[in-house]
Protein backbone atom coordinates (compact mmCIF):
# COMPACT_ATOMS: atom_id res chain seq x y z
CA UNK A 1 0.00 0.00 0.00
CA UNK A 2 1.58 3.30 -1.04
CA UNK A 3 1.80 6.47 1.05
CA UNK A 4 -1.11 8.06 -0.76
CA UNK A 5 -3.44 5.22 0.18
CA UNK A 6 -2.23 5.25 3.81
CA UNK A 7 -2.99 8.92 4.31
CA UNK A 8 -6.81 8.64 4.54
CA UNK A 9 -6.51 5.87 7.12
CA UNK A 10 -4.10 7.95 9.19
CA UNK A 11 -6.59 10.84 9.11
CA UNK A 12 -9.40 8.47 10.12
CA UNK A 13 -7.38 7.19 13.09
CA UNK A 14 -6.54 10.77 14.08
CA UNK A 15 -10.22 11.73 14.12
CA UNK A 16 -11.01 8.57 16.08
CA UNK A 17 -8.45 9.65 18.69
CA UNK A 18 -10.11 13.08 18.78
CA UNK A 19 -13.46 11.41 19.37
CA UNK A 20 -11.96 9.43 22.25
CA UNK A 21 -10.48 12.63 23.71
CA UNK A 22 -13.84 14.43 23.69
CA UNK A 23 -15.57 11.35 25.16
CA UNK A 24 -13.15 11.07 28.09
CA UNK A 25 -13.31 14.84 28.67
CA UNK A 26 -17.11 14.82 28.75
CA UNK A 27 -17.31 11.97 31.27
CA UNK A 28 -14.47 13.28 33.41
CA UNK A 29 -15.89 16.77 33.84
CA UNK A 30 -19.42 15.45 34.34
CA UNK A 31 -18.21 13.09 37.11
CA UNK A 32 -15.43 15.14 38.72
CA UNK A 33 -15.87 16.43 42.27
CA UNK A 34 -15.84 20.22 42.21
CA UNK A 35 -14.70 20.30 45.83
CA UNK A 36 -11.63 18.14 45.08
CA UNK A 37 -10.77 20.23 42.01
CA UNK A 38 -11.19 23.42 44.03
CA UNK A 39 -9.00 22.03 46.82
CA UNK A 40 -6.25 21.37 44.26
CA UNK A 41 -6.62 24.85 42.80
CA UNK A 42 -6.37 26.40 46.28
CA UNK A 43 -3.07 24.56 46.74
CA UNK A 44 -1.68 26.15 43.58
CA UNK A 45 -2.19 23.31 41.09
CA UNK A 46 -2.28 25.08 37.69
CA UNK A 47 -4.07 22.22 35.94
CA UNK A 48 -6.69 22.17 38.69
CA UNK A 49 -7.26 25.91 38.18
CA UNK A 50 -7.84 25.33 34.46
CA UNK A 51 -10.16 22.43 35.24
CA UNK A 52 -12.08 24.66 37.66
CA UNK A 53 -12.46 27.24 34.88
CA UNK A 54 -14.01 24.55 32.66
CA UNK A 55 -16.40 23.52 35.45
CA UNK A 56 -17.38 27.16 35.99
CA UNK A 57 -18.22 27.37 32.25
CA UNK A 58 -19.66 23.89 31.95
CA UNK A 59 -22.42 24.81 29.48
CA UNK A 60 -19.82 26.13 27.04
CA UNK A 61 -17.62 23.11 27.64
CA UNK A 62 -20.45 20.67 26.88
CA UNK A 63 -21.33 22.55 23.69
CA UNK A 64 -17.67 22.49 22.64
CA UNK A 65 -17.43 18.76 23.34
CA UNK A 66 -20.62 18.14 21.39
CA UNK A 67 -19.27 20.06 18.40
CA UNK A 68 -15.89 18.33 18.53
CA UNK A 69 -17.45 14.87 18.93
CA UNK A 70 -19.74 15.30 15.92
CA UNK A 71 -16.93 16.68 13.75
CA UNK A 72 -14.68 13.75 14.70
CA UNK A 73 -17.36 11.10 14.11
CA UNK A 74 -18.55 12.52 10.80
CA UNK A 75 -15.03 13.15 9.51
CA UNK A 76 -13.84 9.64 10.43
CA UNK A 77 -16.86 8.01 8.80
CA UNK A 78 -16.58 10.15 5.64
CA UNK A 79 -12.85 9.50 5.18
CA UNK A 80 -13.27 5.74 5.63
CA UNK A 81 -16.18 5.67 3.18
CA UNK A 82 -14.21 7.57 0.51
CA UNK A 83 -11.10 5.43 1.01
CA UNK A 84 -13.04 2.15 0.84
CA UNK A 85 -14.96 3.27 -2.24
CA UNK A 86 -11.78 4.20 -4.09
CA UNK A 87 -10.01 0.96 -3.23
CA UNK A 88 -12.73 -1.71 -3.20
CA UNK A 89 -15.75 -0.05 -4.79
CA UNK A 90 -19.28 0.66 -3.58
CA UNK A 91 -19.93 -2.98 -2.66
CA UNK A 92 -17.63 -2.67 0.36
CA UNK A 93 -19.24 0.51 1.74
CA UNK A 94 -21.86 -1.32 3.84
CA UNK A 95 -19.27 -3.52 5.52
CA UNK A 96 -16.96 -0.57 6.13
CA UNK A 97 -19.84 1.38 7.70
CA UNK A 98 -20.54 -1.44 10.16
CA UNK A 99 -16.86 -1.80 11.06
CA UNK A 100 -16.42 1.96 11.43
CA UNK A 101 -19.46 2.15 13.71
CA UNK A 102 -18.08 -0.64 15.93
CA UNK A 103 -14.64 1.03 16.04
CA UNK A 104 -16.15 4.41 16.96
CA UNK A 105 -18.38 2.85 19.62
CA UNK A 106 -15.60 0.96 21.38
CA UNK A 107 -12.51 3.10 20.78
CA UNK A 108 -14.21 6.49 20.50
CA UNK A 109 -16.96 6.20 23.14
CA UNK A 110 -17.19 3.24 25.52
CA UNK A 111 -13.54 2.69 26.49
CA UNK A 112 -12.60 6.37 26.98
CA UNK A 113 -15.81 7.07 28.91
CA UNK A 114 -15.12 4.11 31.20
CA UNK A 115 -11.65 5.48 31.87
CA UNK A 116 -13.00 8.99 32.50
CA UNK A 117 -15.58 7.64 34.93
CA UNK A 118 -12.97 5.68 36.89
CA UNK A 119 -10.57 8.60 37.48
CA UNK A 120 -12.59 11.76 36.75
CA UNK A 121 -10.43 14.32 38.59
CA UNK A 122 -7.21 13.05 37.00
CA UNK A 123 -8.57 13.13 33.43
CA UNK A 124 -10.36 16.43 34.02
CA UNK A 125 -7.08 18.10 34.97
CA UNK A 126 -5.29 16.43 32.04
CA UNK A 127 -7.89 17.54 29.47
CA UNK A 128 -8.50 21.03 30.86
CA UNK A 129 -5.73 22.97 28.99
CA UNK A 130 -6.59 21.55 25.55
CA UNK A 131 -10.32 21.77 26.17
CA UNK A 132 -9.97 25.48 27.00
CA UNK A 133 -8.30 25.90 23.59
CA UNK A 134 -11.23 24.19 21.84
CA UNK A 135 -13.68 26.27 23.88
CA UNK A 136 -12.11 29.42 22.41
CA UNK A 137 -11.88 27.91 18.91
CA UNK A 138 -15.54 26.87 18.78
CA UNK A 139 -16.83 29.81 20.84
CA UNK A 140 -19.20 31.36 18.25
CA UNK A 141 -20.92 28.06 17.48
CA UNK A 142 -20.92 26.85 21.10
CA UNK A 143 -22.40 30.18 22.26
CA UNK A 144 -25.28 29.71 19.84
CA UNK A 145 -25.86 26.11 20.98
CA UNK A 146 -25.69 27.18 24.65
CA UNK A 147 -28.37 29.82 24.09
CA UNK A 148 -30.58 27.27 22.36
CA UNK A 149 -30.02 24.79 25.20
CA UNK A 150 -30.86 27.34 27.90
CA UNK A 151 -34.01 28.37 26.05
CA UNK A 152 -35.10 24.72 25.85
CA UNK A 153 -34.27 24.18 29.54
CA UNK A 154 -36.59 27.02 30.56
CA UNK A 155 -39.48 25.18 28.95
CA UNK A 156 -39.01 22.18 31.26
CA UNK A 157 -39.00 22.13 35.05
CA UNK A 158 -36.32 20.08 36.76
CA UNK A 159 -34.91 19.43 40.20
CA UNK A 160 -32.59 22.15 41.56
CA UNK A 161 -28.95 21.30 40.93
CA UNK A 162 -26.90 20.43 43.99
CA UNK A 163 -23.60 22.28 44.13
CA UNK A 164 -22.18 19.79 46.65
CA UNK A 165 -23.42 16.25 47.25
CA UNK A 166 -23.59 14.59 50.66
CA UNK A 167 -20.65 12.30 49.81
CA UNK A 168 -18.58 15.33 48.81
CA UNK A 169 -19.42 16.99 52.14
CA UNK A 170 -18.11 13.94 53.98
CA UNK A 171 -14.93 14.09 51.87
CA UNK A 172 -14.51 17.80 52.68
CA UNK A 173 -14.97 17.15 56.42
CA UNK A 174 -12.46 14.29 56.31
CA UNK A 175 -9.90 16.39 54.39
CA UNK A 176 -10.30 19.35 56.76
CA UNK A 177 -9.92 17.05 59.79
CA UNK A 178 -6.76 15.49 58.37
CA UNK A 179 -5.32 18.91 57.52
CA UNK A 180 -6.05 20.25 61.00
CA UNK A 181 -8.63 22.87 59.96
CA UNK A 182 -11.15 20.98 62.11
CA UNK A 183 -10.35 19.00 65.23
CA UNK A 184 -11.72 15.46 65.50
CA UNK A 185 -14.61 16.41 67.78
CA UNK A 186 -15.77 19.18 65.43
CA UNK A 187 -15.54 16.81 62.46
CA UNK A 188 -17.57 14.15 64.31
CA UNK A 189 -20.19 16.75 65.27
CA UNK A 190 -20.64 17.93 61.66
CA UNK A 191 -20.77 14.34 60.39
CA UNK A 192 -23.41 13.52 63.03
CA UNK A 193 -25.47 16.51 61.90
CA UNK A 194 -25.37 15.23 58.31
CA UNK A 195 -26.57 11.80 59.44
CA UNK A 196 -29.19 13.25 61.79
CA UNK A 197 -32.06 13.13 59.30
CA UNK A 198 -31.45 9.45 58.49
CA UNK A 199 -31.73 8.14 62.07
CA UNK A 200 -35.03 6.63 63.21
CA UNK A 201 -36.30 6.48 66.79
CA UNK A 202 -36.07 2.68 66.68
CA UNK A 203 -32.27 2.90 66.74
CA UNK A 204 -32.01 5.20 69.80
CA UNK A 205 -34.97 4.24 72.01
CA UNK A 206 -34.84 2.68 75.45
CA UNK A 207 -36.32 -0.80 74.81
CA UNK A 208 -39.30 -2.03 76.78
CA UNK A 209 -37.19 -4.66 78.60
CA UNK A 210 -35.20 -1.77 80.16
CA UNK A 211 -38.22 0.45 80.64
CA UNK A 212 -39.01 1.82 84.10
CA UNK A 213 -42.79 2.23 84.24
CA UNK A 214 -45.45 2.52 86.94
CA UNK A 215 -48.48 0.24 87.21
CA UNK A 216 -51.42 2.43 88.21
CA UNK A 217 -52.90 -0.46 90.18
CA UNK A 218 -49.91 -0.50 92.56
CA UNK A 219 -50.36 0.99 96.01
CA UNK A 220 -49.09 4.51 96.60
CA UNK A 221 -46.36 3.16 98.90
CA UNK A 222 -45.16 0.75 96.20
CA UNK A 223 -45.11 3.59 93.69
CA UNK A 224 -43.14 5.76 96.12
CA UNK A 225 -40.63 2.96 96.72
CA UNK A 226 -40.23 2.52 92.96
CA UNK A 227 -39.60 6.24 92.52
CA UNK A 228 -36.98 6.21 95.29
CA UNK A 229 -35.14 3.34 93.59
CA UNK A 230 -34.41 5.29 90.41
CA UNK A 231 -33.42 8.83 89.41
CA UNK A 232 -35.71 9.65 86.47
CA UNK A 233 -37.63 12.92 86.40
CA UNK A 234 -40.72 11.35 84.77
CA UNK A 235 -42.03 7.84 84.22
CA UNK A 236 -44.67 6.34 81.91
CA UNK A 237 -47.73 4.91 83.65
CA UNK A 238 -49.62 1.86 82.36
CA UNK A 239 -52.81 0.06 83.23
CA UNK A 240 -52.95 -3.70 83.01
CA UNK A 241 -50.05 -4.06 80.58
CA UNK A 242 -47.02 -2.07 79.46
CA UNK A 243 -48.68 -2.03 76.02
CA UNK A 244 -51.42 0.16 77.49
CA UNK A 245 -49.62 3.32 78.60
CA UNK A 246 -52.17 5.84 79.84
CA UNK A 247 -49.93 8.81 80.65
CA UNK A 248 -46.65 10.17 81.93
CA UNK A 249 -46.06 11.04 85.59
CA UNK A 250 -43.74 13.89 86.59
CA UNK A 251 -41.94 12.71 89.73
CA UNK A 252 -41.70 16.16 91.33
CA UNK A 253 -45.43 16.75 90.89
CA UNK A 254 -46.22 13.33 92.41
CA UNK A 255 -44.03 13.88 95.49
CA UNK A 256 -45.57 17.32 96.15
CA UNK A 257 -49.07 15.85 95.85
CA UNK A 258 -48.14 12.88 98.03
CA UNK A 259 -46.85 15.15 100.79
CA UNK A 260 -50.11 17.11 100.72
CA UNK A 261 -52.63 14.24 100.34
CA UNK A 262 -50.81 11.18 101.65
CA UNK A 263 -51.64 7.56 100.70
CA UNK A 264 -55.15 8.52 99.50
CA UNK A 265 -53.64 10.33 96.53
CA UNK A 266 -55.46 9.82 93.19
CA UNK A 267 -52.80 9.29 90.52
CA UNK A 268 -54.84 9.83 87.35
CA UNK A 269 -55.30 13.64 87.60
CA UNK A 270 -51.51 14.03 87.90
CA UNK A 271 -50.75 12.31 84.60
CA UNK A 272 -49.65 14.18 81.49
CA UNK A 273 -50.96 12.93 78.17
CA UNK A 274 -48.59 10.42 76.54
CA UNK A 275 -47.26 11.16 73.07
CA UNK A 276 -47.14 8.09 70.80
CA UNK A 277 -44.98 7.79 67.69
CA UNK A 278 -44.21 4.93 65.32
CA UNK A 279 -40.83 3.20 65.32
CA UNK A 280 -40.08 4.39 61.77
CA UNK A 281 -40.28 8.10 62.68
CA UNK A 282 -37.06 10.02 61.98
CA UNK A 283 -35.59 11.84 64.96
CA UNK A 284 -35.39 15.13 63.03
CA UNK A 285 -39.18 14.89 62.61
CA UNK A 286 -39.75 13.92 66.25
CA UNK A 287 -37.81 16.82 67.78
CA UNK A 288 -40.19 19.57 66.56
CA UNK A 289 -43.17 17.37 67.51
CA UNK A 290 -41.90 17.10 71.09
CA UNK A 291 -41.27 20.84 71.15
CA UNK A 292 -44.73 21.62 69.81
CA UNK A 293 -46.41 19.39 72.42
CA UNK A 294 -44.01 20.59 75.14
CA UNK A 295 -43.09 17.00 75.88
CA UNK A 296 -39.76 15.53 76.91
CA UNK A 297 -40.70 11.91 76.20
CA UNK A 298 -42.50 9.92 73.51
CA UNK A 299 -43.73 6.32 73.58
CA UNK A 300 -42.52 4.34 70.58
CA UNK A 301 -44.98 1.81 69.16
CA UNK A 302 -44.39 -1.14 66.86
CA UNK A 303 -46.40 -2.18 63.79
CA UNK A 304 -49.04 -3.77 66.00
CA UNK A 305 -49.54 -0.81 68.32
CA UNK A 306 -47.60 -2.39 71.20
CA UNK A 307 -45.03 -0.52 73.25
CA UNK A 308 -41.56 -0.89 71.76
CA UNK A 309 -39.88 1.54 74.16
CA UNK A 310 -39.54 5.24 74.89
CA UNK A 311 -37.38 8.01 73.46
CA UNK A 312 -36.51 11.32 75.14
CA UNK A 313 -35.10 14.65 74.03
CA UNK A 314 -31.85 13.65 75.72
CA UNK A 315 -31.66 10.52 73.54
CA UNK A 316 -32.02 12.67 70.43
CA UNK A 317 -29.38 15.16 71.56
CA UNK A 318 -26.97 12.33 72.41
CA UNK A 319 -27.25 11.13 68.83
CA UNK A 320 -25.96 14.53 67.75
CA UNK A 321 -23.37 15.44 70.39
CA UNK A 322 -22.52 12.07 71.96
CA UNK A 323 -23.21 10.58 75.37
CA UNK A 324 -24.53 13.01 78.01
CA UNK A 325 -23.72 11.89 81.55
CA UNK A 326 -25.65 13.03 84.60
CA UNK A 327 -23.97 13.20 87.99
CA UNK A 328 -25.99 10.16 89.10
CA UNK A 329 -25.24 8.05 86.02
CA UNK A 330 -22.97 5.04 86.33
CA UNK A 331 -20.36 5.44 83.60
CA UNK A 332 -20.01 2.30 81.49
CA UNK A 333 -17.60 1.94 78.62
CA UNK A 334 -19.49 0.82 75.53
CA UNK A 335 -16.31 0.18 73.53
CA UNK A 336 -13.25 -1.41 75.16
CA UNK A 337 -10.10 -2.42 73.22
CA UNK A 338 -8.84 -5.76 74.50
CA UNK A 339 -5.64 -5.82 72.41
CA UNK A 340 -4.58 -7.85 69.37
CA UNK A 341 -7.38 -6.41 67.15
CA UNK A 342 -9.99 -7.54 69.70
CA UNK A 343 -12.69 -5.26 71.10
CA UNK A 344 -15.57 -5.63 73.53
CA UNK A 345 -18.64 -3.63 72.54
CA UNK A 346 -22.03 -3.00 74.07
CA UNK A 347 -24.92 -4.70 72.28
CA UNK A 348 -26.77 -1.38 72.11
CA UNK A 349 -24.04 0.21 69.97
CA UNK A 350 -24.93 0.70 66.30
CA UNK A 351 -23.16 -1.51 63.78
CA UNK A 352 -21.93 1.48 61.77
CA UNK A 353 -20.37 3.12 64.86
CA UNK A 354 -18.54 -0.08 65.80
CA UNK A 355 -17.27 -0.56 62.23
CA UNK A 356 -16.00 3.02 62.23
CA UNK A 357 -14.25 2.70 65.60
CA UNK A 358 -12.40 -0.49 64.64
CA UNK A 359 -11.55 0.81 61.16
CA UNK A 360 -13.53 -1.86 59.28
CA UNK A 361 -15.01 -1.05 55.87
CA UNK A 362 -18.09 -3.10 55.07
CA UNK A 363 -17.51 -4.59 51.59
CA UNK A 364 -21.26 -5.03 51.14
CA UNK A 365 -22.04 -1.42 52.11
CA UNK A 366 -25.35 -2.65 53.51
CA UNK A 367 -27.46 0.44 54.25
CA UNK A 368 -29.74 -1.59 56.53
CA UNK A 369 -26.84 -2.05 58.96
CA UNK A 370 -26.23 1.70 59.37
CA UNK A 371 -28.57 2.17 62.34
CA UNK A 372 -28.96 -1.49 63.37
CA UNK A 373 -27.77 -2.32 66.88
CA UNK A 374 -25.02 -4.88 67.38
CA UNK A 375 -27.23 -7.11 69.54
CA UNK A 376 -30.06 -7.11 67.03
CA UNK A 377 -27.67 -7.83 64.15
CA UNK A 378 -26.00 -10.66 66.08
CA UNK A 379 -29.35 -12.27 66.97
CA UNK A 380 -30.25 -12.40 63.27
CA UNK A 381 -27.19 -14.55 62.58
CA UNK A 382 -28.27 -17.41 64.88
CA UNK A 383 -31.08 -19.92 64.43
CA UNK A 384 -31.56 -20.29 68.20
CA UNK A 385 -31.08 -18.16 71.29
CA UNK A 386 -27.29 -17.71 71.51
CA UNK A 387 -25.14 -18.51 74.52
CA UNK A 388 -21.88 -16.89 75.66
CA UNK A 389 -19.13 -18.14 73.37
CA UNK A 390 -21.34 -18.52 70.28
CA UNK A 391 -19.89 -16.66 67.31
CA UNK A 392 -20.26 -15.92 63.63
CA UNK A 393 -18.07 -14.44 60.93
CA UNK A 394 -18.77 -11.50 58.67
CA UNK A 395 -16.06 -11.07 56.03
CA UNK A 396 -12.95 -10.04 58.01
CA UNK A 397 -14.67 -10.00 61.42
CA UNK A 398 -15.46 -12.61 64.04
CA UNK A 399 -18.23 -11.58 66.43
CA UNK A 400 -18.58 -13.57 69.67
CA UNK A 401 -21.31 -13.33 72.32
CA UNK A 402 -19.54 -12.54 75.58
CA UNK A 403 -22.39 -11.71 77.98
CA UNK A 404 -26.12 -12.56 78.11
CA UNK A 405 -28.88 -11.42 80.47
CA UNK A 406 -32.33 -13.06 80.41
CA UNK A 407 -31.87 -14.29 76.81
CA UNK A 408 -30.69 -10.85 75.78
CA UNK A 409 -27.24 -10.14 74.36
CA UNK A 410 -25.46 -7.55 76.52
CA UNK A 411 -21.82 -7.65 75.35
CA UNK A 412 -20.04 -8.82 72.20
CA UNK A 413 -16.39 -9.37 71.36
CA UNK A 414 -15.41 -8.19 67.88
CA UNK A 415 -12.15 -9.50 66.40
CA UNK A 416 -10.49 -8.26 63.21
CA UNK A 417 -9.21 -11.39 61.48
CA UNK A 418 -5.97 -11.53 59.49
CA UNK A 419 -6.56 -11.95 55.72
CA UNK A 420 -5.65 -15.67 55.69
CA UNK A 421 -8.17 -16.40 58.46
CA UNK A 422 -11.16 -14.69 56.84
CA UNK A 423 -14.05 -17.07 56.37
CA UNK A 424 -17.71 -17.09 55.53
CA UNK A 425 -20.72 -15.66 57.35
CA UNK A 426 -22.11 -18.86 58.91
CA UNK A 427 -22.89 -18.81 62.61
Amino acid sequence: MDDGSRLPWLFAIAFLICAAYFAVAETAFASASRSKIRAGADKGDLRAKKALYVLDHFDRAISTILIGTNIAHIAAAAIVTVAVTRRWGLNAVSLSTVLTTIAVFFAGEMLPKSAGKKQPERFAKACAPSLRFFMKLFYPLSALLTLIGRAAAKLTRGEPELSVTEDELYDIIEDMTEEGSLDEEQGDLIASALQFADVTVESILTPRVDLEAIDIEDSREEILDQIKAQNHSRLPVYEGSIDNIIGVLQIRRYIKAYLRQGPDLDLRPLLDEALFIHQSTNIDELLPILSRHRQNMAVVTDNYGGTLGIVTVEDILEELVGEIWDEDDVVEESFVPLGENLYQVDADESVSDVFEQIGFEDPEEDEELVNTRMGEWAYEQFTAIPRPGDSFRYHGLEITVSAMEHNRIRKLNVALLPPEAEGGEDA
